[in-house]
């Protein structure tokens, strides 16, 4: 989800930078739903509550990112650098923000409880805890004593990190894949094993849901499972650049898949077609030169800030009522403000973080890791 979009393809121009902009936006649409109090949004709707748009963008983030970092590991197999450039992407703008929120949203909340500002100090679980407990397993702690509360989905901070630890457990398949040569030399075999997988969870997805293997089913068709498949199956179309350059240059392949998806999406079949569905559409959107020159305009790239900051703010905006002005002022509300905390994680952390990607290694030449 947070590699380079720039350097994710040498030599050509792409939009992934304003397309992972668009979609942690829309999951901070999705969010404005319940944080809000407004019912359910329209993909939700549609799909009989088996999906929403945010759910949607989330698996358009994991396809994306199997695709860039899979494409990040052929380009520099080095374990350690490859580790290195990974947690430099994903942590320290988590850790900012979990002190962020431990220690001024939360007391800028209990400026209005009933216990006044000094109840701060007395709330468990407490504000070092919700940091500490969730620097490497984020969701470890979602609350800090009651906080939040005052708006209609209380006592949880940050309903977006459950992802995270996905994707850094997705990383660790790339480095397993491509220690084991299957992403370069054994390419053929890794897309194969991938392939397998993708279709173990059609097979066990599609048991029928009562009995032995029905349970064995629901067991296996979770949500992080979902995303996993959704980043391998962008991973195999990373390890085969030439070959499948040319099919996503026809728009009628990314048209055909998007159909087939958006009727999955209305009939219970999404769980299954998704994993192959989503990424020869997206990839398609993604290489398109339309945006190509977003992320320099805007100054940064803002995604990851955006998702790690849009339900906490909510949560703010909603304990302060700002929901009951209705759900267009709460979203644009949120949009703002999360795209200010946003800008300020990527200048302040993200940006510095990332140029540490260049430190030499032992035996190694400097270079930075895309």
């Amino acid at each position: 989800m947070k590699s380079s979009p720039q350097t994710a393809e040498p030599g050509r121009r792409n939009s992934i930078g304003a397309l992972r902009l668009a979609l942690a936006a829309l999951v901070i649409y999705t969010h404005a739903f319940y944080l809000g109090g407004f019912g359910r949004e329209w993909l939700e709707s549609w799909s009989g509550g088996l999906l929403s748009a945010g759910t949607l963008a989330v698996q358009c983030f994991f396809v994306l990112s199997g695709w860039l970092v899979a494409t990040s590991w052929r380009r520099q197999p080095h374990l350690g650098r490859f580790l290195w450039a990974r947690g430099l992407r994903l942590l320290p703008a988590l850790w900012v923000c979990l002190a962020v929120t431990a220690f001024v949203f939360t007391p800028l909340l209990c400026l209005t409880d009933r216990g006044g500002p000094a109840s701060f100090f007395n709330l468990e679980p407490s504000a070092w805890g919700y940091v500490w407990r969730n620097l490497f397993l984020p969701r470890s702690q979602i609350a800090i004593g009651m906080m939040p509360v005052g708006g209609p989905w209380p006592g949880d901070w940050n309903g977006s990190l459950w992802t995270l630890f996905y994707e850094g457990a997705c990383y660790l398949m790339v480095a397993a894949l491509g220690l084991g040569g299957l992403l370069s030399r054994w390419r053929l075999a890794g897309t194969a094993l991938i392939v397998a997988l993708l279709v173990l969870h059609i097979i066990v997805a599609g048991l029928h849901p009562s009995g032995l293997f029905g349970h064995l089913g629901r067991l296996y068709d979770t949500s992080g499972k979902l995303l996993t498949l959704h980043f391998l199956a962008g991973a195999a179309w990373a390890v085969w650049p030439a070959e499948t350059a040319p099919l996503l240059r026809v728009p009628w392949l990314a048209l055909l898949a998007t159909l087939a998806l958006a009727l999955s999406w209305h009939f219970p079949w999404q769980v299954w077609l998704s994993p192959f569905l989503l990424p020869p559409a997206l990839l398609w959107l993604s290489r398109r030169e339309l945006l190509a020159d977003f992320e320099r305009q805007a100054g940064g790239d803002y995604s990851y800030g955006v998702y790690l900051y849009g339900y906490p703010v909510q949560q703010v905006l909603a304990h302060f009522q700002v929901n009951q002005f209705g759900q267009a002022v709460y979203l644009a509300a949120s949009l703002a403000l999360a795209l200010a905390c946003a800008v300020a994680s990527w200048h302040l952390i993200e940006k510095p973080a990332l140029a540490l990607k260049s430190l030499a290694w032992p035996g190694r030449r400097a270079t930075a890791a895309p």
